[in-house]
């Protein structure tokens, strides 16, 4: 660990509006005056870290919400639902393939980050970068739909600080 800190009010503000600029107002609700986040620089980049896990990462510089937020305040992204035979691929770090896709956002648009789900239990599986948007998808049921930059087992899932 290069460094730790704790994020200053002043500094939760400044992220959150990053964050809204982002993902428009639905991480809002998530930053309260009482809410304690850390900033914490490592060899393999910079986390936002609550109650020692991670809780946004920086991917090609910008903040991705990680499984332990999503799973916490549900902030309404834009989301994917995948058949359970894709489960075994997506946490074993797969990009997600059209013919495992059971419910494509009809809001998504090309490099959108949305959040993958499994069909059974509605279970958070990981987050990644839309390829098409939803009328491509609707119209094309083939190839690679969804970059795969967060999931279940990978070092972000499984990082305590």
């Amino acid at each position: 660990m290069k460094s730790k800190k704790t994020l200053s009010n002043k500094e939760k503000r400044d992220l959150q509006t990053k964050l809204i600029e982002l993902y428009d107002d639905q991480v809002s609700p998530s930053f309260q005056k009482s809410l304690i986040l850390q900033s914490i620089k490592t060899e393999e980049g910079t986390f936002i870290v609550k109650d020692k896990k991670i809780w946004w990462f920086l991917h090609d510089g910008k903040h991705i919400p990680s499984i332990h937020f999503l799973r916490e305040l549900n902030p309404g992204l834009h989301k994917i639902i995948v058949d359970v035979g894709a489960i075994r691929f997506i946490t074993n770090g797969a990009d997600v393939m059209a013919p495992g896709i059971v419910f494509f956002d009809d809001n998504i648009t090309k490099d959108d980050y949305v959040v993958i789900h499994e069909e059974k239990a509605n279970a958070i599986l990981g987050v990644g970068i839309s390829l098409i948007d939803a009328k491509e998808f609707s119209k094309n049921k083939k190839g690679k739909v969804v970059k795969l930059i967060h999931h279940l087992k990978d070092k972000v899932w499984s990082a305590k600080f």
